[in-house]
């Protein structure tokens, strides 16, 4: 299942990139997620590895593209999806346009159920980028 998501930011793209690149920010706005922490030594980059607790359920995300105020992509990996989140990011004045493209892949029994939470998937992703901007903005 593919789904997309996109806010515009009033804050520069230097300031924002870094913000969402760094997976340790996200508890801070996803509602999704408790807890996350870096396994590899900085700098944050392609191959930087997170654990993350997301839904109650450990994942690992590692950084597999990583062009710093363009564009970072994750691959995380949980028992029940695999998700592939790609973030652009593009100057919008003076702010930022942030647009992101997810693509999940589910696993087992969550297969059969994904068609179902389907909607409440696609409502999801927007209200976590709304969460991003309001935390974005207040940095």
């Amino acid at each position: 299942m593919k789904v997309r998501a996109t806010t515009a930011i009033d804050q520069p793209v230097s300031d924002v990139f870094p913000l969402m690149a760094d997976n340790r920010n996200e508890p801070r706005w996803n509602s999704n997620l408790s807890d996350s922490e870096l396994l590899t030594a900085e700098p944050i980059g392609v191959g930087s590895r997170f654990r993350a607790v997301y839904r109650g359920q450990e994942c690992i995300a590692v950084i597999a593209e990583h062009e710093p105020d363009r564009v970072v992509t994750f691959e995380v990996d949980t028992k029940q999806i695999d998700i592939t989140g790609k973030m652009s990011f593009s100057p919008a004045g003076s702010g930022t346009q942030l647009d992101g493209e997810f693509d999940l892949r589910p696993k087992g029994v969550m297969r059969a159920m994904l068609p179902l939470l389907a909607p409440l998937v696609r409502r999801d992703f927007p209200r976590q980028f709304t969460n991003f901007k309001a935390f974005a903005e207040q940095r």
